[in-house]
């Protein structure tokens, strides 16, 4: 149920669909009235994005690098040998003199120093073993097979299980056969960790709408007791929140681990790996893995720039952290980016998102028709873009906030701009170049920029183009290996899959977020849509090379 909106709220709700529709239609009068200045203003924003995709493209490749040599690491050895840091000094001495690249080389000097200030601070290293990762599982209606591939690769992660501690939450709405899965995967399961609980999230409580958030805080709250029991406090805990169909790195837990350990204040940060849509991507329509693999170029990318990354998806934090803001909001769509606001602001602005630079693996949008296929990943880019149902709670708080100013005003700029793009690039580019051409009349095209503009626009979109080169080529090494029951077309199909990106970034990108802005302007609220999750054979993710497990002798 839907709460009713304060004035102010409602101002802020209007705001980010304002902008488009107004950008948007000024763009096509100005096209018409004066049509110089608007092949300029069209000519400036190509140009902006010609630059953008080349900044773009720098990050992919050094996010990629580092991925590359990250996914080889042994992160346990790496934990347990932080308890005698003069040892690991010269343990990573002798791994930088030995490198064989620079991004190994320069990792390992910057981890000498990190450890040689850890000793001298007098600092004592801290014991992996005191404390534990609490993983919460939310989940509707998925089936049994996409529950026992996230719990296989679960009970497979090179991490002590005594360690590691399951909350498997479900929705009261879904019914008997939802907790009859439930049980089933317990059952198979429980065994394999220290604790494994099952909770039930009621329906219709107060001040919630039907969500991940509601059910995420629900069921965190309800085993608190079951910890205190147990004498484990809430700084010993470590919560990673997870989708449904998140297959983790083997190597997840240690690295989180590790970078909990070295962090200078470890329960202000999140820590965010790099999602990649691979546990069925051979089975998905093309169009379908253009956008999958888009969502995983822009992790890539905001990995690379600390200062613009944010929670998304399936993410860790600390326990303590999470009690502090209250945990997640329970009248919000999107709580997994939310989360880090919360606790931006609680800290005022002293709070970090720790890229891990390792994978975890998730669906891509699969259903039994190609149709229903299509419109479940139109629905699934709208929630996400329907992130701008923060502007009323954010906004004003970050106004306000005594974060320190230039941070915030940045941070709210990229807020902004990021949401403003995501609606209105792709269908500037792609229409609204041409309307000086046909509103403009006659004259206008006889003139020299009128005469110059289908050129200078086409060789600034080729040149963007261009840069594809390099998205095309991290996606092919990243595949995970052809199923047998596909052909050489398949794969053939990988490469020819890319002359949809046109296509696919108007449909599955500006248009679900002019939607989802203009629902907010007009007061037609969304609530959490649950993705399908469909498998139709082997769970391809754990076929792929970066998912496999390494071992201290091949560091």
């Amino acid at each position: 149920m839907f709460r009713k909106r304060s004035l102010q709220e409602r101002f802020w709700e209007v705001l980010p669909g304002l902008q488009f529709w107004f950008v948007f239609c000024a763009a096509i009068l100005l096209s018409y009235w004066q049509p110089i200045w608007a092949a300029i203003f069209i000519i400036c924003f190509d140009l902006y994005w010609v630059l953008k995709a080349i900044n773009v493209a720098t990050h992919l490749i050094s996010s990629y690098r580092k991925f590359k040599f990250f996914v080889t690491l042994d992160w346990l050895d790496l934990s347990r040998r932080l308890n005698d840091l003069p040892a690991y000094q010269a343990f990573l001495s002798a791994k930088a003199a030995e490198a064989k690249n620079i991004t190994a080389r320069r990792y390992f000097f910057q981890q000498q120093k990190l450890a040689s200030k850890l000793a001298q601070t007098g600092r004592p290293g801290r014991d992996l073993n005191n404390f534990y990762h609490l993983v919460l599982v939310p989940f509707t209606d998925e089936s049994l097979e996409v529950l026992d591939s996230t719990f296989s690769a679960l009970a497979s992660a090179n991490y002590p299980k005594d360690k590691i501690l399951i909350v498997l939450a479900s929705e009261q709405r879904a019914g008997d056969a939802a907790q009859a899965v439930a049980q089933k995967v317990r059952e198979k399961f429980a065994p394999k960790f220290f604790r494994f609980f099952v909770t039930t999230h009621p329906d219709g409580l107060p001040e919630e709408i039907k969500g991940k958030s509601a059910n995420a805080s629900f069921a965190v709250q309800n085993v608190m007791p079951d910890l205190a029991e147990l004498g484990i406090k809430p700084e010993q805990v470590l919560v990673s929140n997870f989708d449904s169909d998140t297959i983790v790195h083997p190597q997840y837990f240690a690295r989180v681990m590790y970078e909990f350990l070295t962090a200078d204040k470890p329960y202000q940060k999140s820590y965010q790996p790099i999602a990649i849509y691979n546990n069925n991507i051979w089975d998905s329509p093309a169009i379908i893995r253009v956008v999958s693999v888009s969502n995983s170029f822009w992790q890539f990318t905001e990995s690379s720039r600390p200062d613009r990354l944010r929670t998304f998806s399936s993410h860790t934090m600390t326990l303590k952290a999470l009690i502090d803001v209250g945990f997640w909001k329970k009248d919000i769509v999107n709580e997994d980016g939310y989360i880090y606001w919360q606790c931006y602001l609680h800290y005022r602005g002293d709070y970090q998102v720790v890229p891990l630079f390792i994978p975890i693996s998730l669906d891509t949008c699969l259903a039994p028709t190609t149709w229903q296929t299509l419109k479940n990943q139109y629905k699934q880019k709208r929630r996400w873009a329907y992130n701008v149902e923060y502007y009323p709670h954010l906004i004003p708080q970050l106004l306000k906030s005594r974060a320190p100013f230039w941070d915030k005003m940045y941070k709210l700029y990229q807020y902004v701009e990021g949401n403003f793009n995501w609606a209105t690039a792709s269908i500037m580019i792609s229409t609204l170049g041409w309307m000086p051409l046909i509103l403009g009349g006659g004259a206008f095209a006889q003139s020299v920029i009128g005469y110059n503009l289908p050129f200078m626009t086409k060789l600034l979109m080729t040149i963007a183009t261009g840069f594809l080169i390099f998205s095309v080529y991290i996606n092919l090494v990243l595949l995970p290996p052809r199923p047998k029951k596909y052909s050489v077309w398949r794969s053939v199909m990988m490469y020819l899959q890319w002359f949809l990106v046109p296509i696919a970034s108007v449909i599955f990108g500006s248009i679900p977020a002019v939607e989802a802005q203009t629902r907010l302007m007009l007061g037609r609220y969304l609530e959490f849509w649950v993705t399908p999750k469909a498998r139709k054979g082997e769970n391809t993710a754990l076929t792929m090379k970066e998912m496999r497990a390494v071992t201290a002798d091949k560091i």
